[in-house]
């Protein structure tokens, strides 16, 4: 007998002792923008040559883009008819649709130039820039890898090029593509940010790394570059390193509530308790994450930070008119800590008040049970135990529970059948199925 009542006493047990917290490590940052240039008539340099009848209108041309007057050029060159239309003049009027965001004609004038001349690669880094902004990166990732193929070769189109694979999830490939396009322009800031989110998303955590500390040692005030090294550091589990650049970030005014959950939760597991509870006592005045410090206080009870868990439930008033459930959990948190201190009467009248607020709050039920169990008043957590073995949430442990009451009383049959009603609802856990094979010998035996 002996044997079985240990082994359901571990079972019982372990959720609190082994106590954690589910709050995921998620620091949010953008991705890179799609940065367009105007188009100006020196890119005409870059062009084939206009026809015979194209050249009469140069001037008009060259005037008309110097002055920004993008609308009214377009609507002047698109009249010409196909027919009679250049390559350069096909391009110029495409280049000149992408400005007033007519993508599909500006496709379509694109494709064109290349119908009437194949190895114009500018024709296919603009069509690959149309396809870009009218959300098809892949076909656009192939247009601006052909137009490099033919000779176009500038930090632009490799920007363009690793916009298109992070849209399309090819992370790797726009390591890349940034990397070549930063060989231009090895300080600008936005290329920067565009590489450090591309190795971030491909999982190259060590590059992010270095190329962090090369863009904080030039803005140091930056708490994005801050949260973006938390970040990878947490990847690479180096998490003293990691709360040091989210504290960086707090100090620098980062105050997401997300990323304040995620900086205490890393200093209750790996920091210092009592940042832990002023973080928490922080996100508990935002009333945004209630659940998240409920868990935390319990967690800090459940391993022995009495006076941490003490400190940071004085912080957590409410007002009158709070939710009963948000009410109901406070009572129960100062039950758990006035019992796991041995205030037992204090401990019962404050599971009483959590269920006062809500009668479904399993941990109170079985909380409170344990103390009616204590006290011999054995049919009262019988009651408690029933109640809360309708809940989903508590089910497993309460019929545990339950059955180790009933095996405390020497009613082995109806032990053995709160266990197999465990089993049925928890067929992973490999120890009922050991308690349930002894309490069936106990019973053959002439158990009660």
């Amino acid at each position: 007998m002996m044997k079985c009542f240990i082994l359901l006493s571990l079972l019982i047990s372990q959720a609190l002792v082994n106590q954690s917290l589910a709050a995921q490590l998620v620091i949010k940052f953008d991705e890179p923008k799609l940065l367009l240039q105007q188009i100006s008539a020196t890119d005409l340099s870059a062009m084939p040559s206009l026809n015979e009848a194209e050249q009469s209108q140069q001037k008009l041309i060259s005037d008309k883009l110097n002055k920004a007057q993008y609308t009214d050029l377009l609507a002047t060159l698109k009249q010409r008819p196909k027919a009679d239309m250049s390559a350069a003049m096909a391009y110029l009027i495409g280049q000149l649709a992408l400005q007033q965001q007519q993508l599909s004609l500006g496709a379509d004038f694109f494709t064109h130039a290349i119908t009437l001349q194949a190895n114009f690669g500018k024709a296919y880094h603009g069509l690959g820039l149309a396809q870009l902004q009218s959300d098809n990166p892949i076909a656009a990732t192939k247009n601006f890898a052909k137009a490099l193929q033919l000779g176009v070769n500038d930090p632009q189109i490799y920007s363009f090029l690793g916009y298109g694979y992070i849209q399309s999830e090819h992370f790797h490939s726009a390591v890349v593509a940034y990397q070549q396009a930063k060989l231009f322009n090895p300080d600008d800031a936005q290329l920067n940010q565009a590489l450090l989110y591309a190795y971030t998303m491909a999982g190259h955590h060590d590059a992010a790394l270095s190329l962090l500390e090369q863009m904080l040692n030039a803005t140091p005030n930056d708490k994005g570059l801050w949260l973006h090294r938390a970040n990878a550091l947490l990847k690479k589990d180096q998490f003293s390193q990691a709360i040091a650049s989210l504290e960086a970030a707090i100090r620098l005014g980062e105050s997401n509530a997300d990323n304040l959950a995620l900086t205490a939760q890393l200093q209750l597991q790996h920091g210092s308790i009592n940042r832990a509870r002023t973080l928490y006592a922080r996100i508990w005045q935002t009333q945004t994450n209630a659940p998240l410090v409920f868990e935390a206080c319990e967690y800090l009870i459940a391993n022995q930070e009495f006076d941490a868990a003490k400190a940071l439930l004085k912080k957590m008033s409410l007002p009158k008119n709070s939710p009963d459930g948000v009410q109901s959990q406070l009572a129960y948190l100062k039950g758990l800590l006035a019992q796991q201190q041995g205030s037992t009467a204090l401990a019962a009248r404050s599971f009483e008040q959590a269920l006062s607020f809500n009668g479904v709050n399993g941990k109170a039920l079985l909380a409170l049970a344990a103390v009616k169990r204590s006290q011999q008043q054995s049919h009262q957590a019988q009651m408690l135990l029933l109640r809360a073995g309708a809940l989903d949430e508590v089910k497993l442990q309460a019929l545990t529970e339950h059955a180790d009451l009933m095996m405390a009383l020497g009613r082995y049959p109806k032990a053995l059948e709160l266990l197999q009603q465990a089993a049925d609802f928890a067929p992973q856990e490999p120890s009922l199925f050991e308690n349930i094979q002894i309490l069936q010998r106990l019973v053959r035996q002439g158990g009660a």
